[in-house]
């Protein structure tokens, strides 16, 4: 297993997810209510001491964007020259049941994937890892919305959420071929209904590689545009082996032929081709 996602699995074991809400400084209690916006910044908040952690063992830096607005949530790096920056984004969803389908939006695909400066912190090939920590959870439809308790009321209190599951995984292992929903410029992850599968990174570029998620999601047509050369990976694999091998670019350097081959394999084996 990855060093940094072993070592996340270990630091996580300690962490636990009872969260009564907001102490102010007259040791009242402010519930949190199930505002998926605001339990996305919790568990953000229980990332951060784990990822500090790792980061500490090392000797790298850990440190957040300078605008909220902008790729990634965390940066793991030697120094702010480093280019073999570490990306980590946070991402988090509810779930009604065990079975339920597993959905997450991985960032944009229209920005810094294409112009390599765009809603980043640094530069895209600056970096040479991308992790998703994502958090999988049931909301409690009993949590107190909006109230205040004092801190000695605390156990009155109902825990927002329950049932919480994590992972963490390098982005490509578990995106899928179609964006987060229909209108937006958002990369999705692949849905599925068992928790494992998003664990284990069985997302189907796991096997096509890295290379071949950059290349899918660099070309991958906008939402408003009127030329779609693909809209899923079995068209996408018959506009990449159609191209002529020097119009296909990335922003970094990348093997071809490699990736020619994985895409063939992968063709292959699921009767693509």
């Amino acid at each position: 297993m990855d060093i940094f996602i072993s070592e996340f699995y270990d630091e996580m074991r300690k962490v636990k997810f009872e969260s009564y809400g907001i102490l102010d400084s007259s040791n009242r209690i402010h519930t949190l209510g199930t505002d998926s916006k605001i339990i996305g910044r919790i568990f953000e908040m229980f990332s951060q001491p784990v990822l500090n952690s790792i980061a500490k063992r090392h000797g790298l830096l850990l440190t957040t964007p300078e605008s909220q607005t902008v790729y990634p949530d965390f940066i793991l790096m030697e120094n702010p020259s480093s280019k073999n920056k570490i990306a980590v984004d946070i991402k988090t969803t509810y779930v009604d049941s065990n079975q339920s389908s597993i959905k997450f939006t991985l960032g944009s695909f229209a920005s810094y994937m294409r112009n390599n400066t765009k809603n980043i912190e640094y530069v895209y090939t600056d970096y040479s890892k991308h992790y998703v920590i994502g958090f999988v959870y049931k909301r409690n439809g009993q949590a107190q919305e909006s109230m205040v308790y004092d801190y000695l009321e605390r156990e009155k209190i109902q825990f927002p959420f329950y049932d919480v599951r994590y992972f963490m995984q390098e982005k490509y292992k578990i995106a899928g071929d179609k964006p987060g929903s229909g209108n937006t410029e958002n990369i999705g992850s692949f849905s599925t209904k068992n928790f494992n599968d998003l664990k284990n990174g069985n997302g189907p570029f796991s096997s096509l590689g890295v290379d071949a998620f950059d290349i899918y999601w660099k070309y991958y047509p906008k939402y408003r545009s009127d030329n779609k050369a693909y809209t899923s990976l079995d068209e996408f694999i018959e506009w990449f082996l159609n191209q002529n091998p020097n119009k296909i670019e990335l922003l970094h350097e990348f093997d071809y032929e490699q990736t020619r081959k994985n895409i063939l394999t992968y063709a292959k084996r699921y009767s693509i081709i």
